[in-house]
């Protein structure tokens, strides 16, 4: 993983602390004062500023269903359309979209419920994030997992990250061939595909939870130009 990748998931990193540390500093403020509505407004507004400044088209954190999945991907591509005037970008966006909301559904399926100090709701939750910045867009995806699932992961997007444009087609062409297929997912053919479709390096973490699970941070860059 090259400097700039590694600091961009650490930035988001910092955004999830950010973002948590302020939802708890509110719900305090909620019950020792009665100014707390001016103090979420105050907060409110600084989350509306970082948003526009960061040019977040789109911040979700909660439940990852199939309707959700749809909303957010007809969402995305009714946003993009409205900045992204070049239609091969769009279309590309549109394509990278789809494969890595896909794949946070498909990881839910992994989480049976709750776990030590996760409540049922957070530990079926995921986050999506998408940036558009001058020159790339930015999706980012953050799920639970179970640590024992990370390692076959690992292994599928290291390997992709270290073949060459022929040598992507080719792994696509083998995977076909194998139809190692599940009911969750298409033997890593997704991740081939952003791969092979963006010319960017898949780039992730695993930031272990416990010895059951482990928390999967996910991003990939579409270029704008």
């Amino acid at each position: 993983m090259n400097q700039l990748s590694k600091q961009i998931l650490g930035a988001f990193d910092e955004w999830k602390e950010e973002q948590t540390k302020k939802t708890e500093m509110i719900d305090q403020a909620n019950k020792e004062t009665k100014s707390s509505k001016q103090v979420k407004d105050v907060n409110d507004f600084d989350l509306y500023n970082k948003i526009y400044n960061e040019n977040i088209l789109l911040m979700y954190k909660g439940a990852i269903t199939f309707d959700l999945v749809t909303s957010v991907i007809e969402t995305l591509d009714r946003k993009v359309a409205q900045v992204e005037s070049d239609k091969k970008v769009q279309k590309l966006f549109y394509s990278a979209a789809v494969e890595v909301v896909h794949n946070l559904y498909h990881h839910m399926d992994e989480i049976k419920g709750q776990f030590e100090g996760v409540s049922e709701h957070d530990a079926k939750s995921g986050l999506i994030t998408v940036l558009a910045k001058e020159k790339y867009y930015n999706i980012l995806t953050g799920n639970f997992i179970p640590t024992k699932n990370t390692y076959d992961l690992k292994a599928k997007i290291d390997e992709v990250n270290t073949t060459d444009k022929d040598g992507l087609r080719a792994l696509y062409k083998e995977t076909l061939s194998n139809g190692q297929f599940s009911d969750k997912g298409t033997a890593g053919l997704g991740l081939i595909q952003l791969a092979r479709k963006t010319g960017e390096k898949l780039n992730y973490k695993f930031d272990k939870v416990n010895s059951e699970y482990s928390y999967f941070t996910f991003q990939i860059k579409i270029n704008r130009v």
